[in-house]
């Protein structure tokens, strides 16, 4: 390679991870063939670039001697603890810095209105406790029936919850990619969710990457940590070693199926484990996910029965995904929480900030706020 660049390894390494990947496979995205020769910072200029575009990082960067210095610590605890998980990229960083500087905005604004605190948040705050008695306390702050819920498929048990949770004060999130940019998708590896805890404007963010069988759970997973007062990034999956998402775990868990109903009703079905599976997802209201996962925690399955169910949820969001687009206005508010969003759209309409505040707000055109805003009045009306 006479026309090679010649780049530090530590600071493509550095690049790659800024995208979620090992320097290995950003490489074989760069160049199959020339994977190697990236490897040990061999690049030509067109290499270099697609490098730079693919980790997402300024061109420039390239050509530091070392790795620019490390960003500072999350103000956020790390609760991941499972041996695959991928290191924080850029992508994680650039939603919680979004994210934050929404819920501060937020904040504020409860603060001018005069708002109280909300008294579930932390309200099991260093104590010693059962999943159970949080569990129900939970169950009864957001006034959960989720016997009677007519929920025919996974987005609909979690629009539910979603919406008594935010009814309660909760601003819940959930979003696959950064932003509005489909070009950056969200990676499962690194989260699956996160909480920033606060006494008026708790906040919960739903890595929407996820299948759709596994945000209820998720979502749930980081009530948890609101009624714990812990704000923190989890990965919420079986098989966690932290003491905190083990509780997590367990309160999500007996929220949506109860422990003692559960295994009451997995003795009284007749049949194989995925026809159990199957009448008792009906039974709860729940997906064949969830019921597959207390299964699991009960060791009444083994971990590959749970995963086949996981995988399999996966691809079926995953081709759900290709063949829809969605409603770009129901997503915007899904995206930002839609008491979040609503209450935006209502502030710029009624001149209480500006469309620009607003859209910068919402990471959208401002002019779709008026749209939005507008729709949302029809739905109500």
């Amino acid at each position: 390679m006479t026309d090679a660049l010649h780049l530090s390894p530590p600071v493509l390494d550095w690049a790659a991870h800024q995208a979620g990947s090992s320097l290995r496979e950003l490489a074989e995205r760069v160049s199959t063939r020339a994977a190697a020769n990236i490897e040990r910072g061999e690049l030509t200029a067109a290499q270099a670039m697609k490098f730079a575009k693919e980790a997402g990082v300024p061109f420039g960067y390239l050509f530091l001697p070392e790795p620019p210095p490390q960003r500072q610590p999350l103000p956020i605890a790390d609760f991941r603890t499972l041996p695959d998980k991928h290191p924080l990229s850029k992508d994680f960083y650039d939603v919680f810095d979004d994210i934050e500087f929404k819920q501060a905005w937020y904040r504020e604004y409860l603060l001018r209105e005069g708002a109280a605190p909300l008294p579930f948040v932390g309200r099991f705050a260093g104590q010693r406790v059962k999943a159970g008695t949080v569990a129900d306390d939970i169950r009864g702050t957001l006034k959960l029936e989720l016997n009677s819920v007519a929920a025919r498929n996974a987005d609909d048990l979690y629009s539910y919850l979603v919406t008594k949770a935010e009814a309660a004060g909760v601003l819940i999130f959930k979003n696959g990619i950064v932003g509005n940019n489909t070009h950056r998708p969200l990676s499962v590896s690194e989260f699956r969710g996160f909480v920033i805890n606060d006494d008026l404007a708790p906040v919960v963010f739903v890595n929407g990457a996820d299948a759709p069988a596994a945000w209820t759970f998720t979502l749930v997973h980081e009530l948890a940590h609101v009624w714990l007062g812990e704000s923190g990034i989890s990965d919420s999956a079986p098989g966690s070693q932290n003491k905190h998402e083990i509780l997590c775990n367990a309160i999500a868990a007996e929220v949506l199926v109860p422990q003692i109903e559960f295994a009451k009703a997995w003795s009284a079905v007749q049949g194989t484990v995925p026809e159990k599976i199957s009448l008792l997802r009906q039974q709860f209201r729940v997906s064949g996910l969830v019921i597959a996962r207390r299964a699991l925690d009960l060791q009444l399955v083994p971990h590959d029965v749970y995963d086949a169910f996981y995988q399999d949820a996966r691809r079926r969001s995953a081709s759900k995904g290709k063949e829809s687009g969605g409603d770009f206005y129901l997503t915007l508010a899904v995206r930002n929480s839609k008491s979040f969003s609503r209450k935006v759209a209502a502030l710029a309409t009624s001149g209480g900030i500006s469309f620009r505040e607003a859209g910068q707000l919402l990471n959208t055109n401002p002019n779709n706020v008026a749209v939005f805003h507008a729709k949302q009045r029809a739905l109500s009306a």
